[in-house]
């Protein structure tokens, strides 16, 4: 749900873990139910809405929207509303992490971020009511000191021991070393916890050498990652086997109103959405991979998982703004989903 500016933020304090686990009747596997996420360079996301953007020139805003921002926040929160055990990390810093830590709160989603001296970045979205793409102005984040990376290696360890899933994604802020995703999901697989990674150009390139459990760029992002065309489901299904050459076990493309695809072990399987009016595409990739993890932590098949992610990531685009999808809007767009094994 969006939160308005006049919200006051709060401190939250880091909540004790709950180990969850649960036994999968057909297999006899003892798993744990929780779920991590952790971004990096988490946001305040502004956007704001106008008839046309006049570039240039005096514009007239209608509304203005605030909220927490971030791939795993985003995460997060649809896990939280699929029904799954979540918890957040990440750097925050300033009021502006405040907010962000008490959105969550609000949720009632736990978080055990580190807190780092100067503010959280904010985001600003520009969008037109014609339906044209957003314009988007990101601020780079705030600088992260050394000592800060050891706080949250710490804590990824120790969340990792208590998960079955850990996600990590989105950009890196200033300070962070290109290879920090590299790091982190070793850390993660070093405590006996999959890996998800959901980022872009090299800090991809070199997190996908620790070979986290699954990956889940979109086409373009995969494009970068293999140098070839990813336009249709027969270009994408041999970008995701070249991608899983590399030693990750999962690997999902995702293609917008074209669904996704994924492929595991000899399995692939793409899943298509019913058409929907997109209203804002923003956190729709970020909704597919927990319902990805939702599924895959409870024991779930490929088939099953990919289904529900591509529901959460159509339900999401519905939404206005940075709002993320309803569980009620999830279960009605699953019935439509169209699953097709291709081998």
């Amino acid at each position: 749900m969006t939160l308005h500016t006049e919200c006051q933020p709060k401190l939250v304090k880091p909540i004790e873990l709950r180990c969850i686990a649960s036994l999968i009747p057909h297999c006899g596997i003892l798993i744990y139910a929780m779920i991590a996420t952790v971004t990096l360079n988490p946001a305040l996301d502004k956007s704001i809405y106008v008839d046309r953007l006049h570039p240039n020139d005096t514009n007239r805003i209608l509304r203005v929207e605030v909220d927490a921002g971030g791939k795993g926040i985003n995460a997060s929160r649809v896990l939280k509303e699929l029904g799954s055990e979540t918890i957040a990390l990440g750097f925050v810093g300033g009021k502006i992490g405040s907010f962000i830590e008490h959105v969550l709160e609000n949720e009632g989603i736990p978080t055990d971020f580190v807190h780092v001296k100067a503010d959280t970045r904010t985001n600003v979205c520009i969008q037109e009511l014609t339906g044209s793409p957003p314009t988007m102005l990101n601020e780079p984040g705030p600088n992260i000191a050394e000592d800060d990376f050891d706080k949250l290696f710490d804590k990824v360890r120790k969340v990792a021991r208590e998960s079955s899933f850990v996600i990590f994604g989105g950009s890196l802020p200033p300070g962070v070393p290109k290879d920090i995703y590299k790091l982190l999901v070793n850390a993660a697989q070093e405590s006996d916890s999959k890996a998800i990674l959901d980022s872009d150009g090299e800090p991809m390139r070199l997190g996908m050498k620790s070979m986290p459990y699954m990956i889940k760029p979109n086409r373009e992002e995969a494009e970068r990652l293999v140098s070839l065309r990813v336009k249709n489901v027969g270009e994408a299904v041999r970008a995701a086997n070249i991608l899983a050459r590399n030693g990750v076990k999962l690997v999902v493309i995702s293609m917008g109103a074209d669904g996704a695809v994924a492929c595991s072990a000899g399995e692939v399987w793409q899943a298509v959405p019913p058409k929907v009016t997109p209203v804002s595409t923003i956190g729709s990739g970020d909704s597919m991979v927990a319902g990805i993890a939702h599924i895959l932590s409870k024991g779930g098949s490929l088939g099953e998982a990919l289904k529900l992610g591509a529901a959460a990531g159509a339900a999401t685009a519905m939404t206005d703004g940075t709002e993320i999808c309803s569980h009620h809007q999830v279960q009605d767009l699953l019935k439509k989903v169209r699953l097709e094994r291709l081998s």
